[in-house]
């Protein structure tokens, strides 16, 4: 039965449409829904239908339910939201539609909605949370979503709207505060903070209190060990001359994760870069992308954060626009969709937009340096989700690794399956996520390889993640830290040793500092509870 039959069969009460927001009914967003033809190619290509097998968790249904809202057949219900929420964003669905639905610009719009609904919920409102608990599952077993009820969405905490106000709005949007976070999380791997909370059982004990992340902390505290580089990273240069004939001007987007995490990885872009004849312009003052939000639904944020990074970029006049992270390079992209409405933004964006590519993109469309050394390395390949499928970038990759003399490149199966990532769904959504990393995993040891190369950090992060879970020997790179250690090998260029060690110096001091700093903490925070039990006692006495 289809879903439209199913839904003529169901009566429900009248339903007023959203008012406002992307699911409006007769808007771009509505457009663009009504462009699937329910044929269900998407279906064997989606993860969460894959392990699920529920049809609101394909992309099928969950545009049947986005068009459901915005006619006015359905309410913004818990269901609904889990649903948009339990999608990965992978946009497989997208490589696979006959149709060409873009189906990543419609489950942003559904999540952005939901925002929309969640910022206008109080945090405390017994009768709704009453109302919701006391609701009744209702339709048929398959499809308990085409029947209507009074299932309004959870409202947050106070401690989950604080969370996600800290991450979204003060955290990654600025660097400073991202650094000093970053600084902290880096602090607590290195100085033996990280196995101490092991040892002791401290780390389960704040697993277990009630905060947002209660019982889901582990999986990101185990992500950890990838977080390298310094801990409060300088500045990148702003402008690297191109080490060769000048070609190119091109601007770089240096990230806020991959620029905390993986410095050496926007270092090593860089050197490639100037290699080819780039002069690299690096504005100090670029922001975040937008990325995390708009996927999240917090896209007014991250039409500021687009605004914001137009407006840095454009003075530098570049030739073109690279990242190395295939999340945002994605997101980067959309930029003239994200602020299409926007009378003063449209045209700039759509501009700036067109300037985007990804860095393997970039050097296999010129006529690239190809004087490198040999690399003795068997290696495989997985496809970040968003440069595959959101990007459209798959070949050129394996081209770049397939020039490096020495190295065997083994094909993955399922390479494009993704690895459970997804930004932070691998943090939200631990349980899929790691059904989905088990798959990957799997595939990757059935290789043979000793290293996989992949264009995005969160796939990097899960991918390592996944090998120290198993005891897998197993190196997790970017396609460009084989192609900058090749070029190193030729001796186009080489990396002063000196730097590193002046870095690592710096490192250590820090590192000893904060360390001492928190001791001294820590032994005048138990002087002073001795005091206080000390005086409660001569007054218990007296």
């Amino acid at each position: 039965m289809s879903l439209e039959s199913l839904n003529q069969q169901t009566t429900t009460p009248t339903i007023t449409p959203p008012a406002q927001g992307p699911l409006r009914p007769h808007t771009h967003t509505y457009d663009l829904m009504r462009q699937c033809i329910h044929c269900g190619f998407c279906l064997p290509t989606c993860p969460t239908y894959a392990l699920l097998d529920v049809e609101m968790d394909s992309p099928r249904g969950r545009i049947y339910q986005m068009q459901a809202v915005a006619e006015g057949r359905m309410e913004i219900s818990q269901e609904f939201v889990d649903h948009m929420y339990c999608c990965l964003g992978c946009r497989a669905c997208e490589t696979a539609c006959p149709s060409g639905v873009q189906f990543g610009k419609l489950i942003e719009s559904a999540r952005e909605q939901i925002q929309l609904e969640a910022a206008h919920m109080p945090l405390f409102n017994g009768t709704r949370q009453a109302k919701q608990e006391a609701a009744e599952p209702a339709g048929t077993e398959d499809f308990s979503l085409h029947e209507y009820t009074e299932s309004s969405p959870a409202t947050e905490s106070l401690s989950e709207r604080l969370l996600r106000r800290f991450f979204f709005d003060l955290m990654l949007p600025s660097r400073l505060v991202t650094s000093l976070v970053f600084a902290t999380l880096k602090m607590y791997q290195r100085s033996g903070l990280q196995s101490l909370a092991h040892r002791t059982g401290l780390l389960d004990a704040v697993n277990a209190l009630p905060t947002p992340l209660r019982g889901q902390l582990k999986t990101p505290e185990e992500l950890m060990p990838a977080a390298s580089g310094n801990l409060l990273p300088q500045p990148l240069p702003e402008i690297t001359p191109a080490l060769t004939r000048k070609r190119y001007r091109v601007g770089f987007i240096s990230g806020c994760i991959m620029d905390q995490i993986y410095r050496d990885i926007n270092e090593a872009t860089i050197r490639v870069l100037a290699a080819n004849g780039c002069e690299v312009i690096t504005p100090p003052r670029q922001q975040c992308c937008g990325a995390l939000h708009v996927h999240a639904g917090e896209a007014k944020r991250g039409r500021q954060l687009a605004r914001h990074n137009i407006d840095v970029f454009e003075p530098y006049n570049c030739d073109v626009i690279i990242i190395n992270s295939a999340g945002c390079g994605s997101n980067l992209k959309e930029y003239g969709h994200l602020l299409r409405d926007d009378p003063v933004y449209a045209a700039r964006a759509s501009a700036f937009s067109s300037k985007v590519k990804d860095i393997s993109e970039f050097l296999v469309s010129i006529d690239w340096n190809r004087e490198m050394g040999t690399l003795q390395r068997t290696i495989t390949y997985h496809d970040a989700c968003h440069l595959f499928h959101g990007q459209k970038v798959k070949q050129q990759p394996r081209e770049l690794l397939n020039a490096i003399p020495g190295l065997t490149l083994v094909n993955l199966k399922e390479a494009d399956w993704c690895c459970g990532s997804a930004g932070i769904y691998n943090i939200t959504n631990q349980e899929m996520a790691s059904q989905l990393l088990e798959r990957k995993m799997n595939n990757i040891k059935a290789t043979g390889a000793s290293v996989v190369a992949t264009g995005n950090p969160g796939c990097m992060m899960q991918i390592a993640l996944g090998a120290k879970q198993r005891g897998i020997e197993l190196e997790v790179v970017h396609p460009i830290q084989l192609l900058d250690e090749a070029y190193q090998v030729g001796e186009l260029y080489e990396v002063p040793a000196h730097d590193t060690q002046v870095a690592r110096r710096r490192q250590r001091t820090l590192a000893t500092s904060i360390g001492i700093g928190l001791l001294m903490a820590l032994l005048l925070a138990r002087r002073h509870k001795k005091k206080d039990r000390e005086s409660s006692s001569k007054r218990e006495n007296s």
